[in-house]
C-alpha cells in the first residue's frame, strides 16, 4: 500500500513538475539535483532517522533530505537527484545511506549535508543482467527462476529505472543492506563502492516486495514484506529462509531491538517475538489504520505512527501493549524518530514534534 500511494504520488508530480517542457528541455530526476525550496520542512516526508550523535536527518519527495541538530531548525542537504526517496540509516554519525525511486542509493560521508549517488536504475539493470546470466545459462531452461529473471532484468533495461528501493540498513561503515520491490536485495562489504545481488538466495519464488530490512541479534538479517513474507538469513546454507508468522498480510516495517523483534503493516497489526521469530505475540495497537514506521526511546518503549497520522506509544519494553498519544496530527505519518522526551515525526505534512509522557 505504501508503495502504490508513494508511487502514484510521485507520477502526478512528475507529471505537474513537466507541464510545457519539451523533449529537448527534459533532465532526467536520476540526474537532476533536487530543488533548494523554503518549504521543503513542511513537504511530504517519508523517512526520518536521529543518527548517533543526536542529529536528524529526513527523507522525501523530489529528493529532499534535511537535517536539524535540535529538532527545530531544519536545513536542506545537496543532494544529486529529485526522485523520491523512501527510506534512510546511519551507522555512524558521519557515514549515511538513503534509497528511493529509480533504484537510487545515495551515500553521505557529512552526517548528511552533502550526498553521491552510488546507485540508479540503469545501473542495477547492468548489474543484475550480469547476476543472472550465468544461472540462467546453467538451468538451460527458459522456465526456470534464473531465466524468468534474467528475462526481467533485461526488460527492466529496456524500459528505464522505474523499480524502488523500499529500505536500507548497515551493521557499520562497510557492511548494509538495501531491499525494494521484486525480490530486490543488494549487499555491501565496502561502504557502497560495489554491491552484490542475492536475489538467487531468497525464499521468495512469488518475486513480493521487500519493505523491510532489519539487523537482530547476532547479526541476524531479517527481510520483511507482502502476503506475511519474512525472511531470516541462514549462516550455514547462505541463504534467506522463510519464517512463518501469524498474519497474512503486508509487513511495511520492523524495529530490531536485543531479545525483541517487532513487525508491523496494515490494518494496525504489529507482532512481537523474544525468541528470533520463532514465537509471536500479537500487539495491542487499538488501532485499525496501516502502521508505517516505528522507533524506540531510551527507556525501551516504542513509538509507532500509522497512515491515519496516530501516534501510539507502548506501556513497556514489551511492546504488546500501545495506546494514543495526545497530538492534533490529522495527515499520514510515515516516520518517526525520538529524542529526549519527545517524537519528531514526518509525513505528509512535514516535520512535526509530539511530547511524549514521561516514565
Amino acid at each position: 500500500m505504501r508503495l502504490i500511494q508513494q508511487t502514484l504520488l510521485a507520477f502526478a508530480g512528475l507529471l505537474l513538475g513537466l507541464g510545457g517542457v519539451t523533449a529537448a528541455e527534459f533532465r532526467d530526476p536520476l540526474d537532476l539535483p533536487a530543488k533548494p525550496s523554503a518549504l521543503a520542512r513542511s513537504s511530504m516526508l517519508t523517512g526520518i532517522i536521529q543518527v548517533p550523535n543526536g542529529r536528524l536527518v529526513a527523507v522525501g519527495r523530489r529528493g529532499h533530505i534535511l537535517y536539524s541538530d535540535d529538532a527545530a531548525t531544519w536545513q536542506q542537504a545537496t543532494v544529486p537527484v529529485s526522485v523520491d526517496l523512501v527510506a534512510v540509516h546511519f551507522p555512524t554519525a558521519d557515514q549515511g545511506w538513503a534509497v528511493g525511486h529509480g533504484a537510487v542509493i545515495l551515500h553521505t560521508a557529512d552526517g548528511g549535508r552533502t550526498w553521491t549517488k552510488q546507485m540508479d536504475g540503469r545501473l542495477l539493470a547492468d548489474l543484475l543482467i550480469a547476476y543472472w546470466q550465468p544461472l540462467a545459462a546453467e538451468a538451460s531452461d527458459e522456465e526456470t527462476g534464473p531465466s524468468l529473471a534474467l528475462m526481467d532484468a533485461e526488460r527492466l533495461k529496456a524500459e528505464g529505472p522505474g523499480r524502488p528501493f523500499l529500505d536500507v540498513r548497515f551493521a557499520d561503515a562497510l557492511n548494509g543492506y538495501a531491499v525494494g520491490a521484486y525480490n530486490l536485495l543488494l549487499q555491501t562489504r565496502d561502504g557502497g563502492q560495489s554491491w552484490q545481488p542475492l536475489a538467487g538466495r531468497t525464499d521468495n519464488p512469488g518475486g513480493l516486495h521487500f519493505n523491510a530490512v532489519g539487523l537482530g541479534d547476532g547479526g541476524r538479517v531479517y527481510l520483511a514484506g507482502e502476503q506475511g513474507l519474512l525472511l531470516r538469513d541462514n549462516p550455514l546454507t547462505g541463504r534467506f529462509e522463510a519464517l512463518a508468522t501469524p498474519y497474512g498480510g503486508t509487513w511495511l516495517g520492523m524495529l530490531e531491538q536485543p531479545r525483541r523483534l517487532l513487525l508491523f503493516g496494515l490494518r494496525g497489526n504489529s507482532y512481537v517475538s523474544h525468541d528470533e521469530g520463532r514465537h509471536w505475540q500479537k500487539a495491542s495497537t487499538h488501532s485499525e489504520s496501516t502502521i508505517t514506521a516505528a522507533t524506540s526511546l531510551s527507556d525501551g518503549r516504542v513509538v509507532l505512527v500509522t497512515q491515519a497520522g496516530e501516534v501510539l506509544l507502548s506501556d513497556d519494553d514489551s511492546a504488546e501493549r500501545f495506546r494514543p498519544v495526545a497530538s492534533q496530527q490529522s495527515a499520514p505519518l510515515y516516520g518517526v524518530a525520538s529524542t529526549e522526551g519527545e517524537a519528531v515525526v514526518v509525513g505528509l505534512g512535514g516535520v512535526t514534534r509530539i511530547e511524549l509522557e514521561r516514565q
